[in-house]
Parts: C-alpha cells; sequence; structure tokens
C-alpha cells in the first residue's frame, strides 16, 4: 500500500491536525488560506484535501502534478462555473456524506420549533405574557407527513429521523429508485403536485442543476393549498425564486418556510425574506464542516485512491452534480 504526500487547504478549524491523527503513516502539508482567500499549496502536491475555492485556484494555476481533489464541500455549482468540461489529469470529488446527520437535526430541530410554537412562546415571553393560545392547536409528529425532495444519503439520513420521531416519509427523485426503508413511499416527479399536495412539511435537499432550477416556481406550489405545508430548504436556493415563494405565502399555498441557503449568498440586506413573518432564515449553517467528521470520508476515499479503486462521489459534469 502506497502512501502519498497530502495538502489541506481549508478554513475547517483543527482539519489538517485530524487527518494527520487519522493517517499517521501519511505525510500531511497544512496550507490553511490567509484572510484573501490565499493558501502556499506546495507545486508538487498529488492529493488535496481543501474548500472548492482553494482547488479551483490551484487547479487554474496549471499543476500537472495533481491528481485528485477532494473537496470539503457538497455543493459543485463553483467548479462547474470554472471548468466547463472536466480538468484534465484530475479527479475531482466532492463531500457527498457527512453532513447528514447534522442537516437531519437541523430539519427535525425546526419542525418541533415549529409544532411547539417556540418562537411565539418566546416573544410572549418578552412581553411577559400568559396566553396558551400558541400551542392549542398543537399537533402531535405522528401525525405529519414530509415530503423529502431528493432521496440519496443526506435526504435518508433525514429521513431516518424523521421516522424515528413518528413523522411518515415520502421521497421524490427523478428517476424510480429502489426500495429504501428510510422512506415510506418513493415517488418521481411525474407525480410532483400529488406529492407536494399530501405533505404537512416539504423539503428541499435537491442539488442546484439545470433540472432543478425553479422547479418550485411559479405557481406549482398551489396544490399545496389545502394542507398549507412548511417549506424547508436546506438544498439549493435555485429551486423557487424570492418571487414565487413569497407568493405562495402571500396567497396562503404554503404556511410558512424555514431557508437556509439562497440563490444569491450572503442574502442582500434588501430581501423581503428578512422580516417576513412567517420565514425563518438561517445563514447557510444546517450541514457546518467537522473536521472530524469530514476528515473521516476524506480518508475513506483516500482508502480507495492508494488501492487503486474507483472513488465515492466524483463529481459528474453531465449530471451537474
Amino acid at each position: 500500500m502506497t502512501s502519498h504526500v497530502i495538502c489541506v487547504s481549508s478554513n475547517v478549524p483543527r482539519l489538517s491536525s485530524v487527518v494527520r491523527q487519522l493517517l499517521p503513516a501519511a505525510e500531511v502539508i497544512d496550507a490553511t488560506p490567509d484572510r484573501d482567500g490565499r493558501s502556499e499549496i506546495p507545486l508538487n502536491t498529488e492529493v488535496l484535501f481543501g474548500d472548492t475555492p482553494s482547488i479551483i485556484s490551484y487547479i487554474k494555476n496549471g499543476q500537472s502534478k495533481l491528481k485528485w481533489a477532494q473537496s470539503t464541500w457538497a455543493g459543485v455549482e463553483s467548479i462547474l462555473e470554472a471548468f466547463p468540461k472536466v480538468p484534465e489529469g484530475v479527479i475531482i470529488t466532492r463531500m457527498g456524506e457527512g453532513f447528514g446527520r447534522l442537516m437531519a437535526e437541523y430539519v427535525v430541530g425546526h419542525i418541533f420549533a415549529r409544532e411547539l410554537s417556540a418562537l411565539n412562546l418566546y416573544k410572549q415571553q418578552q412581553q411577559k405574557l400568559w396566553n396558551k393560545g400558541p400551542v392549542e392547536d398543537r399537533r402531535m409528529l405522528t401525525s405529519l407527513t414530509i415530503g423529502i425532495l431528493g432521496v440519496g444519503s443526506i435526504s435518508t439520513e433525514i429521513a431516518q429521523l424523521c421516522k424515528a420521531v413518528g413523522m411518515t416519509v415520502w421521497g421524490l427523485s427523478r428517476s424510480t429508485k429502489e426500495h429504501n426503508s428510510a422512506f415510506d413511499h418513493l415517488t418521481t416527479l411525474a407525480d410532483l403536485s400529488g406529492f407536494l399536495a399530501g405533505c404537512d412539511y416539504i423539503c428541499n435537499v435537491l442539488p442546484g442543476t439545470s433540472e432543478t432550477k425553479n422547479m418550485l416556481s411559479g405557481d406549482v406550489l398551489k396544490c399545496c393549498k389545502p394542507k398549507r405545508p412548511i417549506f424547508i430548504n436546506v438544498g439549493r436556493g435555485s429551486i423557487i425564486n424570492e418571487e414565487s415563494l413569497l407568493s405562495a405565502l402571500e396567497n396562503k399555498w404554503i404556511g410558512g418556510a424555514i431557508l437556509d441557503v439562497f440563490s444569491k449568498e450572503p442574502l442582500p440586506s434588501e430581501s423581503s425574506l428578512w422580516s417576513h413573518p412567517c420565514i425563518t432564515v438561517t445563514p447557510h449553517i444546517s450541514g457546518p464542516c467537522v473536521a472530524e467528521i469530514i476528515a473521516e470520508v476524506f480518508v475513506k476515499n483516500y482508502e480507495k485512491y492508494i488501492n487503486n479503486q474507483r472513488l465515492n462521489h466524483i463529481v459528474d459534469w453531465t449530471k451537474g452534480y
């Protein structure tokens, strides 16, 4: 088994030291980017584990030694924008796992908060107001259905935790999938309207591609009006434009939105999403990079790399993720 020099170029705290602990026989070089995003990546780097901007910058510099770059990010839009076609001689992999449990806890945590009227009760506390009104129509989670757009590894972890707290879980994918025990029901895009109409919560986990762009824009969410579900977005902001989302709320097609991702980030201060009473905004933190978790994902791929096996989560320019 051959060992390689590994360069870690990431702003994730302690990442290089964690990789060094997990791979004591390998030479691990730390090239943490400075405040301007610049990093001193050695010219002879063959294996690069880093944030997407570091990977893009290094490849654009034309360093011929690089064979494999593992991104710490799950999204690949910026990679596809930087390189219209696959960079010659380089395999690029994304972080296809490692965020699932954290994102699942984000989703379920916000569902709990909504169903328990936590925010309204907190506001009442600030006013020293004793009022049981916000929880008079409280629902049990066992009575609720969540529909998850996407049935990949992250979606599956969200589904598992939702099922663990008693929710019925539906999953939607582009094409027919094999049975997945995390989901009570699986369907495809052909049944999008029926899928949306049956949900109490709709959670988007889909990547940003030409197929998913504006998938929920226009009057697509009109079918939701009977149940007025809460829309949770931890996938990509491009699935619905801001105008359509606000229209869906105004027309009472949906009952609220929990948004962690946006078409433009940071979300501009002039955006109406910030102040809408039915919207919760968080700054793209549903799946934070935890050094120990993403390092383990890298190590699994590294073991495949040195054994000449196919790597996990290779970026596919055709599919867009």
